[in-house]
């Protein structure tokens, strides 16, 4: 069946990167526009809120301070029977604030009893208070409108009373109001420090809608600018959007004041959209152009085969063996490719699993060849002390030497299996021990610190003897003092771990490479590399041998096993 010719790689990607690219951009800018826009509102009310709340909290602070001032004022009044004494402390009171025009007393039909202030103003002949049409806050107390203040001759300051009412003993226990005047330019300070964009102000109304505070106030008592306050008296305090503007209400805890922030969002939204849209639009046909370019050079490269083929090569690589070859389709070419990298990957798989065999073939071949030769010097040595222990009588001696040698052979046959429990390779490693104590006239001693519950599984066959082994002719040969080995077998998780631990001289880490590098055993023997070998060869990777040595200080070797309980017949 004759193949379909696949789409030109180099066209298909020209063509869906560039439209993808010009689509992404559109719908990019789109999106961008319509979050970015509901952001700045988002922000301009969050500041302006903000912005309106710190005024706000400020002229609360001031209006609280206010009022522990009255009450401390109540508490001098009627505490203190010196009038001069009174009145100087009043008058220093006003002369160090500058935001403190005056203290007052009045009655309750707004007449002046006393007045407190600076003694280098003379007293107008004329003040009164007047509450009418007020309601006092929470906390009793009254917060008259800006008005302009008639106790000083020549001196008229734009003030703010703040009036509460009290019992004073001093006037023979009348029910009046004490007052302190406030400047007004301490209020309006802080409404002037409300910044809502370069456009943006805010203004005070009370609860009526009247007017309190605006920074263009003398322009609309002229007529020259106008502020619809009253429909701002209805609405509750909040954020409200209407149009262009964005008004924020926020009343006082204290009086009946309101404080109106105002912003435009043509200036907070508007201008800052236009100019992000004009950058990304300038950007943008760069971008596109940019892009085309790379598309087309990608598609020449067949970039995205070719990668995925160089990924699958680097897999291959990392695990071989175990390499599962995932085909890589596209262009013809990259097919071809393909195909024969995949039947390259079969063939090296069966290579490798061929090698594999035949590398376990010959270490089991090694193995079964060393364990059918005797090393003939340690046979020679061990008959020959069997021959001198009867001669001079120590028969006893002689058969145990005897009875260890013919169970060290018997262990090493193990009827041809390559794998024994590690109960009877603990007593091939006695046996050798029990030879080589007697060879070496006690220079030594050993013990062993087995758990029981691993004594069942199975380990390769003649795996602790090597390296008992290398312990007493290496690590005891030029050691002064008695030597000592401590071989252990205990469970870990599901493996078993065997170590062999003497006290011989040691050695450093080169020497340690070496032996698990190099076969190092006597004429005869097994070595210590060839244990590690075949230990993987039956159990895998994951399982082996390590040593852990220090010169002067002893050798550790640790073997890793699986725990695996049934023994080959």
């Amino acid at each position: 069946m004759k193949q379909k010719k696949a789409l030109s790689l180099s066209r298909l990607m020209v063509v869906l990167v560039s439209g993808v690219a010009a689509v992404t951009a559109l719908i990019s800018i789109f999106v961008f526009t319509t979050l970015y826009t509901a952001a700045l509102r988002s922000n301009a009310a969050t500041g302006s809120e903000q912005s309106v709340t710190q005024a706000a909290n400020a002229i609360a602070n001031y209006t609280a301070d206010t009022n522990k001032l009255l009450r401390r004022i109540i508490g001098e009044l009627n505490s203190s029977d010196d009038s001069e004494t009174l009145s100087a402390t009043f008058a220093t009171m006003v002369q160090m604030r500058d935001d403190l025009a005056s203290i007052g007393v009045y009655r309750q039909d707004g007449s002046l009893i006393a007045c407190y202030a600076d003694n280098r103003r003379r007293k107008a002949s004329v003040a009164s208070l007047d509450l009418t049409g007020m309601e006092a806050d929470s906390t009793g107390v009254y917060i008259t409108p800006p008005h302009v203040q008639s106790l000083y001759m020549d001196y008229y300051p734009w003030v703010v009373s703040v009036a509460r009412p009290a019992e004073l003993t001093r006037y023979g226990g009348v029910n009046a109001f004490v007052t302190v005047d406030l400047q007004f330019s301490t209020i309006a300070g802080y409404m002037d420090d409300v910044g809502i964009g370069q456009r943006g102000y805010s203004f005070i109304i009370d609860n009526a809608g009247r007017l309190v505070y605006h920074p263009q106030q003398q322009l609309i008592y002229s007529g020259l600018k106008s502020e619809d306050t009253l429909p701002l008296a209805a609405l509750p305090d909040g954020v409200h959007a209407d149009g262009s503007l964005i008004r924020v209400i926020k009343s006082l805890p204290q009086g009946d004041w309101r404080i109106v922030g105002v912003s435009y969002l043509d200036e907070l939204v508007a201008q800052p959209r236009q100019a992000a849209l004009g950058r990304i639009l300038a950007v943008v046909p760069v971008v596109l152009l940019i892009l085309l370019a790379i598309s087309v050079l990608v598609s020449r490269l067949v970039s995205r085969p070719i990668h995925g083929l160089v990924d699958e090569m680097r897999r291959f690589e990392q695990d071989a063996a175990q390499f599962v070859y995932q085909p890589v389709s596209g262009t013809d070419e990259i097919n071809v490719l393909s195909g024969s990298f995949e039947h390259m990957v079969v063939r090296i798989q069966n290579l490798m699993a061929e090698v594999k065999s035949e590398e376990e073939t010959l270490r089991k071949t090694e193995l079964k060849a060393l364990q059918a030769q005797i090393n003939p010097h340690f046979l020679y040595n061990t008959l020959d002390s069997i021959q001198w222990m009867c001669e001079v009588g120590r028969t006893d001696e002689a058969v145990q030497m005897v009875s260890a040698l013919a169970r060290l052979f018997r262990i090493s046959i193990s009827r041809g299996a390559d794998l024994i429990p590690i109960r009877r390779e603990l007593e091939h490693a006695e046996s050798y021990l029990i030879i080589q104590k007697f060879r070496y006239k006690d220079q030594f001693s050993y013990r062993f610190d087995v758990d029981e519950s691993v004594l069942d599984c199975l380990c390769s066959k003649i795996t602790l003897q090597p390296i008992i082994e290398n312990a007493i002719l290496h690590g005891f040969g030029e050691l002064v003092e008695d030597g000592e080995i401590v071989i252990s077998a205990k469970a870990d998780g599901a493996n078993v771990v065997l170590t062999v631990t003497d006290n011989g001289i040691g050695m450093d880490e080169a020497q340690c490479h070496a032996i698990l590098s190099h076969d190092q055993s006597e004429p005869g023997g097994i070595g210590i590399k060839n244990v590690a070998d075949r230990i993987r060869i039956y159990f895998g990777a994951p399982y082996g041998l390590s040593i852990e040595s220090e010169p002067d200080r002893g050798t550790r070797v640790t073997i890793r096993l699986p725990q695996t309980g049934r023994e080959e017949p």
